[in-house]
């Protein structure tokens, strides 16, 4: 069976709403994808995790250092990545080597990544133990809002041309680890804003949130606010918000917070790239000094930067450095692989 048609066939029985995934949907830009769109993503990924990981799980108050250079973290050199890029690059393999979606492969390298990935939160983790122990793929997922899935979307939308094919499989590599609603919503909205922009469209909150927002409309179910526990909404109604927060992105990461919830990061991340899309060093350096789950927030805003100025325009307002990360010969290989 088809591996989309699996698990609609799974989640519905649970009740979920994947009439979602039948609503029309394409890019807004249909340019050609190019080599540099792609080499941009990737390390756009890799060096915002790598900036962020040094600052993850502190508060902002407790960070005396200003970040400016790739730092060590974790007992590992300065440049090293972790489970961010680690699996961004396992399902870009995957789709690459596969041609496509193959969830069996996936968990194959998502495991084989989890044995020696730096990171990783504790519903991954857990979602990766027992993939190994031969828990179904489609079985294998913890219920947890966490920002796993989203994090490591963005090959899905890169390597497919149809925007409802990449949402399919956004959701679908999501399945793997985090069986919420809101997980694999922020797992779309990834997908398809690096998608949106390596084809070409301009970063305009204007036309770009309620697009996003029609992709995953009626996909969830609202969640109790972490920081507000009288407030319960969704990653839809928070893409109607972030558009205030343009210019500001400090003030969205006081309502939404940064932790690693995907209610939290995901429209603090859209906030702060949308303030800074062509001031990449401002944007990767405001995210990884940030705290909290510093790592993905400034991972998220890098692929998303990489998509949109391609890595020449990347690295040309980038310092040096920061391209020295743990993972270049390996995105160098997956970029000559992509068409």
């Amino acid at each position: 069976m088809d591996a989309s048609k699996k698990a609609r066939e799974v989640l519905e029985a649970e009740g979920w709403n994947l009439r979602v995934l039948d609503r029309p949907l394409a890019y807004p830009e249909t340019r050609p994808l190019t080599k540099g769109r792609v080499r941009g993503t990737l390390y756009g990924v890799a060096i915002g995790d790598a900036l962020g990981a040094p600052n993850e799980g502190k508060r902002p108050g407790w960070i005396k250092e200003p970040t400016r250079r790739l730092r060590p973290h974790h007992k590992h050199p300065a440049g090293t990545v972790t489970d961010d890029t680690e699996l961004t690059l396992a399902l870009a393999e995957s789709l690459l080597e596969r041609g496509g979606l193959d969830p069996e492969d996936l968990a194959r390298r998502f495991v084989e990544r989890g044995r020696r990935m730096v990171g990783g939160g504790r519903a991954t983790r857990a979602a990766l133990e027992r993939l190994a122990a031969g828990v179904p793929w489609w079985r294998a997922g913890t219920p947890s809002a966490g920002n796993g899935a989203a994090m490591r979307a963005a090959p899905a939308g890169l390597f497919f041309e149809d925007a409802r094919e990449a949402r399919a499989v956004a959701l679908v590599q999501g399945l793997l680890t985090h069986r919420d609603r809101s997980a694999l919503a922020g797992a779309i909205v990834n997908a398809l804003l690096v998608g949106a922009l390596a084809r070409g469209a301009p970063p305009d909150p204007g036309r770009l949130l309620p697009w996003l927002k029609g992709a995953i409309l009626d996909l969830e179910v609202p969640l109790k606010s972490r920081r507000r526990p009288s407030w319960r909404y969704t990653l839809a109604e928070a893409l109607d918000l972030v558009a205030d927060f343009i210019g500001k992105p400090e003030e969205a990461f006081r309502l939404f917070g940064t932790g690693a919830f995907v209610l939290e990061t995901l429209p603090s991340a859209l906030a702060l790239f949308f303030s800074y899309p062509e001031e990449p060093e401002s944007a990767l350096l405001t995210a990884a000094g940030n705290g909290f789950d510093s790592d993905t927030l400034a991972s998220l805003v890098g692929g998303w930067l990489g998509a949109h100025l391609g890595d020449r325009g990347l690295r040309s307002r980038t310092p040096s450095d920061w391209w020295e990360v743990s993972v270049k010969e390996e995105i160098e290989q997956l970029s000559k692989l992509a068409r």
